[in-house]
């Protein structure tokens, strides 16, 4: 089934977008957005299998999708990407600012889950876009300009360098998304458990839809993961699954050609017409009203 497209290495980006840039290091790319003004002026919708953080300033016409969700002249302010978001962008002036594609491996954690725990500003549920200040950009804008320095010269220990230059970007934001992040009383183990299960959900939702399949991955009872979601995120568990379905279907329907059909059985509905009722019940319309009133 023709899906959107999902680009898993960076090169695959640079090389997709016209852009000159090579990446070196499979898991890491940092570059000034200035290098890279010649690069196709759009993008359709399009997918990554890594991360991407940007501090834009001074990028006056250009806007960017995230999750159906467009940001336009976006100055100043810091821009996060997580892997499987769908992302589209489109400019008609100059970018201006710093932008890094990387893994997770990079920073030297085990999976990605894991740094998700520390970096919930990644959750692929939600659209994190923060504008900064003075302060926090001239800070953020030295640890840029030590890790471009460290990846031009190559020098003994520019990776060791660059990863610490790089970690103290991602506390940085860290302590932006906390001060302003509505939830930063909660405890911390609500918010992990509720990191967890929404990679978990990212991960699997095609094949699994129960609350119980993630309680069993998680090691806990489904009463346990649907309380402390509820806590933590002011959803049920139930609902977040729901909801991760429901936009799947919605991208697949708004930027693909697939068949009704083909897209309920991608999505693991046994019948085109369960799928149907899904997507009215949740949507207040059908697959097909959804996808004529966005064309």
């Amino acid at each position: 089934m023709k899906g959107i497209p999902v680009y898993k290495e960076i090169n695959d980006v640079h090389k997709i977008t016209g852009s000159p840039l090579i990446s070196a290091n499979p898991l890491f790319h940092c570059f000034n957005m200035a290098d890279v003004n010649s690069i196709a002026t759009s993008l359709p919708p399009y997918r990554c299998d890594f991360f991407t953080l940007a501090l834009s300033f001074g990028s006056k016409k250009f806007s960017i999708t995230i999750n159906d969700t467009e940001f336009n002249n976006l100055e100043r302010y810091l821009i996060c990407v997580a892997p499987g978001q769908i992302s589209n962008y489109r400019k008609d002036g100059d970018w201006s600012g710093f932008c890094t594609f990387f893994k997770s491996e990079f920073i030297q954690y085990k999976s990605e889950m894991n740094f998700l725990n520390d970096y919930p500003f990644f959750n692929i549920q939600e659209t994190n876009l923060f504008p900064v200040d003075e302060d926090q950009f001239e800070s953020m804008s030295l640890n840029y300009r030590q890790i471009l320095m460290e990846q031009q010269n190559g020098a003994p220990y520019s990776t060791d360098i660059i990863r610490s230059a790089f970690q103290a970007i991602l506390w940085q934001v860290r302590r932006i998304y906390e001060g302003i992040n509505t939830k930063k009383k909660m405890e911390k183990a609500n918010l992990v458990m509720a990191s967890q299960f929404q990679y978990l959900v990212n991960r699997n939702f095609i094949g699994k839809t129960l609350v119980e399949d993630y309680a069993e991955m998680l090691n806990i009872t489904p009463n346990h993961l649907s309380q402390t979601i509820k806590i933590a995120t002011g959803k049920t568990a139930k609902s977040i699954i729901t909801q991760r379905r429901l936009e799947e279907a919605k991208y697949l329907l708004r930027h693909t050609s697939n068949e009704i059909a083909e897209i309920s059985y991608h999505l693991s509905f046994s019948e085109p017409t369960h799928f149907n009722k899904f997507f009215k019940k949740e949507s207040n319309c059908t697959p097909v009203q959804f996808r004529q009133n966005y064309k």
